[in-house]
């Protein structure tokens, strides 16, 4: 509504003089609040339309666009307007953004989908700690998936009748103690898959990460399965998501129509 208001700023201005003189009518400094401040919520326009889509991921976007508007109106804070309403207006925004987006990279399930997305990785996170928690559960869900690889039988067939002679109990006491537990294997493989998925380069910010997870699934074999439950989340469809970020979606709705 205000931007419309903006845009059609002239004819609004005649008609009104033409038709009923009386009526009040906004005065220059008034129209110059508000460009100021449709430039200021434009950003929170863009967040909305993004985070409300449907056919796209957008889980692993939330984190990067919630500090991208903390960045911007903390810019538009370093470089206060000469206006009251725009000062107040910007420092609302922070106080709010601050108190709902303060730890929004400790959301598990953003923060899981953000480091799986091949676009962003531990490059989206401002908080060191954070990125490495998140690293850390994804690896630990990859070893739990992962299923037990099964050991080929190298066995050589000619030792099979003395397999459980007693003479062989030393040595084999000696080299169990040497062999690691199926699930510290499991935990070794997915903590290698990760080194070397975070070791690739960044996507371009465009590209498609799910046609890059299903071209590379078969190099991440335990990353892909995590991949599958937590970078296809739409932002707004889980449950314990839709709490936190459709108030979110509602409040920067309100900001438009101010």
């Amino acid at each position: 509504m205000l931007k419309r208001f903006t845009e059609i700023k002239d004819p609004i201005i005649s008609t009104l003089a033409l038709t009923n003189a009386s009526l009040p009518s906004l005065s220059p400094e008034e129209w110059n609040i508000s460009r100021e401040i449709l430039d200021i919520i434009k950003p929170f326009e863009e967040v909305t339309t993004e985070v409300s889509a449907e056919k796209f991921v957008t889980a692993s976007k939330v984190i990067l666009m919630t500090r991208g508007l903390q960045r911007i109106v903390a810019r538009y804070q370093r470089n206060p307007s000469s206006f009251d309403p725009v000062k107040k207006l910007v420092d609302a925004l922070m106080s709010e953004m601050t108190k709902r987006f303060g730890r929004v990279e400790h959301i598990e399930k953003l923060a899981d989908a953000t480091c799986l997305d091949p676009r962003f990785k531990k490059q989206a996170f401002v908080n060191h700690q954070a990125a490495e928690e998140t690293v850390k559960r994804i690896i630990a869900a990859a070893a739990a998936i992962n299923p037990a690889q099964s050991e080929e039988d190298t066995s050589d067939p000619g030792a099979t009748a003395s397999a459980g002679a007693m003479f062989w109990e030393d040595f084999d006491e000696r080299v169990a103690s040497l062999r690691p537990s199926a699930t510290s294997s499991k935990t070794s493989d997915a903590m290698m898959e990760m080194r070397a998925y975070l070791a690739e380069p960044l996507l371009p910010r465009t590209s498609d990460p799910l046609s890059w997870w299903r071209r590379c699934s078969p190099v991440y074999k335990s990353l892909s399965e995590v991949t599958k439950k937590r970078l296809c989340i739409v932002a707004t469809s889980e449950n314990d998501l839709q709490g936190h970020l459709v108030d979110v979606i509602i409040w920067i709705k309100d900001l438009r129509i101010l």
